[in-house]
């Protein structure tokens, strides 16, 4: 396009599901109901026998109050012991007691859980009186909404008083389930939308030399901090493969986000809290249709600004606002 007429400019974000976490256990050598039951009291389906449970928490996290979502997990089974253990649960929290029942440690990973890598939590399945000798140890993350921390504590606790996966109720006690963390700054309230300062670049065949060369001077203008818009340790390297890019540049006969000529932009990423924003980056795509080549950098430079949590109109570099001239995005506006 020749002349001095402005192009539309067309935003577009695309914004993904919440982590889905696996909420895990191990489950410990299964040994058989002693033939003699002397000493034993109470119930044969209660390892525990009849007295009531004493349960310690643990957490290196000293600005969490973890006992009342404890408390909360626990009252779960109280109220539905009978139906689904067949014997009753009562449940004590106690205070640095040095040999409860079953200990609840919160830790910031579970790194495995039996055949389970990086789970939510992890506990084992008690089943027999010979398990309760020693305390049961039961972990959660550290890191989970209150609701997220309650329903992974419920589960774990169903395995503590016997339950497998896959028992009634069964949609607690399956393998898998959507959980949130606690609530974490988004991408835009971040100096750096990504995990490294070092982003890889992906420019598909074909681009053109010409429009290389403008992608190179918005490459470079970044580089050099934006006019004081992102970190200055930021930079790039161009990648060979579209796999190990964290942005991606290409033209298309059509853009997808308008049948206009213009460019779009979307990034990709992990919303972890569930609050519907991006926390980090892990990729940003940017599509150019129809473009004089002279405008391509400019283009190019305006979505490099979204995947630095550039969002509003007013945080942007003057040079780089939607209303910019026709001319001066053909102009060496990266000086």
């Amino acid at each position: 396009m020749k002349g001095s007429g402005r192009r539309r400019l067309v935003l577009s974000v695309l914004v993904v599901a919440m982590l889905v976490l696996a909420a895990g256990c191990a489950g410990l050598t299964e040994r058989p109901l002693p033939d003699d039951l002397a000493g034993y009291a109470g119930d044969p389906d209660n390892p525990y026998g009849d007295r009531n449970l004493t349960v310690a928490v643990t957490t290196t996290d000293s600005e969490r109050s973890f006992g009342p979502l404890v408390r909360e997990a626990f009252e779960y089974w109280e109220t539905h012991d009978q139906r689904y253990l067949n014997y009753s649960v009562n449940v004590t929290l106690v205070a640095n007691e040095s040999d409860p029942d079953i200990r609840v440690s919160f830790v910031p990973r579970v790194a495995r859980c039996g055949e389970v890598a990086n789970a939510a939590g992890c506990a084992p399945e008690i089943t027999d009186p010979a398990q309760t000798g020693e305390t049961v140890a039961v972990r959660a993350l550290d890191n989970l909404s209150a609701n997220s921390t309650v329903r992974v504590l419920e589960h774990e606790f169903g395995h503590a008083l016997g339950l497998s996966h896959g028992d009634p109720p069964r949609e607690l006690m399956a393998t898998h389930t959507t959980l949130t963390s606690l609530p974490k700054p988004n991408a835009s309230e971040r100096a750096l939308a990504w995990n490294d300062s070092m982003l890889s670049v992906y420019l598909t065949d074909d681009v053109s030399e010409s429009e290389r060369e403008q992608i190179d001077h918005a490459l470079d203008y970044y580089e050099r901090g934006a006019d004081g818009r992102v970190p200055e340790n930021v930079s790039f390297r161009v990648v060979a493969g579209f796999e190990n890019a964290d942005i991606v540049i290409r033209p298309a006969e059509r853009s997808p986000c308008a049948s206009e000529r213009g460019s779009c932009g979307s990034v990709f990423g992990s919303d972890s809290d569930g609050d519907g924003a991006l926390e980090r980056y892990v990729r940003l795509e940017i599509t150019y249709t129809d473009l004089d080549t002279g405008t391509v950098g400019w283009h190019v430079a305006r979505w490099l600004g979204l995947g630095f949590g550039i969002e509003n109109e007013s945080a942007y570099p003057p040079i780089l606002r939607e209303g910019t001239s026709y001319d001066d995005r053909r102009s060496d506006w990266w000086r």
